[in-house]
């Protein structure tokens, strides 16, 4: 059997549950056997170690997570990545998920969201739409960057040789009086 194995406070937590779980458990200690409870079904049993061992102070993590995603530029997939990390963690969908996507994005993907339409109505595809735009607007500001480097690299040196210029320095200039 697996009890022996188990540590201190997980061995203890298991031994407070069995009863309710095993017939023989229930009989020795003296209760009624319900074949029914939660806990003889895989998510009722799963549930109750993570509200044991720290399914709250998940939760709020979730929850602090949640309310801190933003995005930084250029950075489409680490929100996306989270925003569905934490929304799957806390059990978010539909325009809960959409709200906090258009409110965490930076202004100028924000900008590009407007102009995309229809919308996806599932959560999921919404994002994955929305990564699609991100990707395009990296893919125009790495362009622009491309750009202003060549230009500034293809520019002809400024000579400093006076003696070129077709002009006269206006010191040398004389005036002739009003024109």
């Amino acid at each position: 059997m697996v009890i022996p194995l188990l540590p201190g406070p997980a061995k203890k937590w298991y031994q407070s549950i069995h009863p309710y779980v095993s017939e023989e458990g229930a009989r020795r200690e003296g209760i009624p056997f319900d074949p029914k409870n939660v806990l003889r079904t895989w998510e009722g049993f799963r549930q109750r170690p993570v509200s044991s061992f720290g399914g709250h102070s998940d939760r709020d993590r979730a929850l602090r997570e949640w309310n801190d995603l933003t995005m930084k530029s250029g950075k489409i997939d680490d929100i996306c990545d989270e925003l569905m990390r934490v929304t799957l963690e806390l059990g978010y969908s539909g325009n809960f998920v959409k709200d906090k996507a258009r409110v965490g994005i930076t202004t100028d993907l924000r900008n590009a969201w407007a102009l995309k339409t229809p919308l996806p109505d599932e959560f999921v595809e919404y994002i994955n739409l929305l990564r699609q735009t991100g990707y395009q607007l990296e893919d125009v500001a790495s362009f622009n960057r491309t750009v202003t480097k060549e230009k500034h690299h293809s520019r002809p040196e400024k000579s400093d040789d006076r003696q070129s210029s077709s002009k006269s320095p206006r010191k040398d200039r004389k005036s002739l009086g009003p024109r």
